[in-house]
């Protein structure tokens, strides 16, 4: 296994973890903010199996560059799909957390490439407004009228970074890809965190919902199930990739 630092005309390098192997490939892609060591003990887990995994550092994040404009998420798909056909990659297991899973959702609805999709409280739904959160938007509204301060209404993520980026995670952000659910036609894993309040449960329902050939797995934790529960989350997505790795 290494790391690889592709060019892929995007205007931008990629940093990419990649372990040669057989079978369908799994990719894994992290949230936003994070970076490929995200998914470090399920990656490693697989590639030690004999399986190729390739896990990118999602650009600006990681050793990744900066995107070289505002991209939208329609950018990071291309840069997704210019990268597995840079590693001769043409169908793959998609698993996706939060960020990752928008992106992954993107593919798995309009490029032929996804054979499996694992959503891991995967953003990419409109969320439910409730009266504190139509409150905050009234207010935030009047602030900006009024010429005030209204850095404070925006997001943690949002804050945290550099200007650079605002206009990427805003863009990406505001695109709902409810939508395209019904266009997923490959096995879903959708595997969620009980007590997730970034990406609540009600989301997970509605994937289950949208996607048709998918079923649901519930994990003790909040948005970082996954990673709180490395050791369920590693055999859930093994079982669930295992049968594809069979009958290949």
């Amino acid at each position: 296994s290494g790391y690889l630092i592709l060019d892929l005309d995007l205007g931008v390098s990629v940093n990419v973890a990649v372990t040669p192997g057989s079978g369908l490939p799994v990719v894994f892609m992290h949230g936003w903010g994070a970076s490929s060591a995200a998914f470090l003990p399920a990656f490693e887990r697989f590639a030690s199996e004999g399986r190729t995994c390739i896990a990118p550092d999602l650009p600006p994040f990681g050793a990744s560059g900066m995107p070289p404009i505002d991209w939208s998420l329609s950018d990071y798909t291309s840069m997704m799909l210019s990268l597995l056909d840079r590693l001769g990659v043409e169908r793959a297991a998609f698993v996706g957390h939060s960020f990752g899973g928008r992106i992954a959702v993107d593919i798995a609805s309009r490029a032929n490439r996804a054979e499996r999709l694992v959503l891991v409280d995967a953003a990419g739904l409109r969320p439910r407004k409730g009266p504190i959160k139509r409150l905050r938007a009234l207010r935030f509204r009047i602030s900006r009228r009024l010429g005030l301060d209204t850095e404070k209404f925006y997001s943690a993520d949002w804050r945290a970074l550099p200007e650079r980026m605002r206009g990427v995670f805003a863009r990406v952000v505001a695109q709902d890809l409810s939508d395209r659910l019904s266009s997923i036609a490959c096995p879903t894993l959708i595997v969620w965190g009980r007590h997730d309040r970034e990406t609540p449960p009600y989301m997970a329902k509605r994937f289950l919902r949208g996607i048709k050939n998918s079923r649901l797995v519930m994990l003790d934790g909040g948005h970082f199930a996954y990673a709180e529960r490395s050791m369920e989350f590693v055999a859930v997505l093994g079982d669930f990739l295992g049968r594809a790795w069979k009958q290949r």
